[in-house]
């Protein structure tokens, strides 16, 4: 999802993949874990020490599967309620509309939230190391983009960021 729209964008002459050292650095990441992922799914070769299971509970991994899906139609909503202000990253230079509405209408940030709900279901499918240490890592990231992305949001829409903070929570809800 998030290639396809920064494709779409682009073919409308908006870069939606911002570069920068930091986040070549969280690409990186996020390609190890999705071979990690993809190691679990399909017996590929992974270190076993992170790759040994946790528990084997087959309730946990449905309700896993769930968490996944929940996540993953959550992601689908916030790059539709974004349309043309999506961007990987914070662009200073063409940042785009301050989105208030549709999901944004009721957390400031289901995109991470969306990200941790999949990555927490991971962890409940695959029941290993792998997925605890991703889901670890992943939270410190996103809560260190978030503070990154308020403070400068803050900064270019001032008043009327403010006031969005407000009445919408951080992650659920209305403050």
């Amino acid at each position: 999802m998030i290639f396809a729209r920064a494709l779409i964008l682009s073919r409308r002459g908006i870069n939606a993949l911002v570069r920068r050292l930091e986040y070549d650095a969280f690409g990186i990441y996020y390609l190890v874990f999705t071979y990690a992922v993809l190691a679990c799914s399909f017996s590929w070769p992974f270190p076993s020490v992170i790759g040994r299971a946790l528990w084997h509970n087959p309730a946990l991994s449905w309700a896993g599967v769930l968490l996944c899906l929940v996540g993953t139609v959550g992601y689908g909503l916030c790059i539709a309620s974004l349309k043309e202000s999506f961007r990987i990253g914070i662009d200073e230079n063409t940042p785009g509309n301050l989105i208030t509405g549709g999901i944004f209408s009721y957390s400031r940030n289901p995109l991470y939230l969306s990200l941790l709900t999949i990555y927490l279901g991971l962890l409940l499918v695959f029941a290993n190391g792998a997925m605890a240490v991703n889901l670890s890592i992943s939270v410190f990231l996103i809560l260190r983009q978030i503070f990154r992305e308020e403070k400068f949001l803050l900064q270019y829409h001032g008043e009327r960021y403010a006031a969005y903070c407000q009445k919408t929570g951080r992650f659920f809800g209305r403050s």
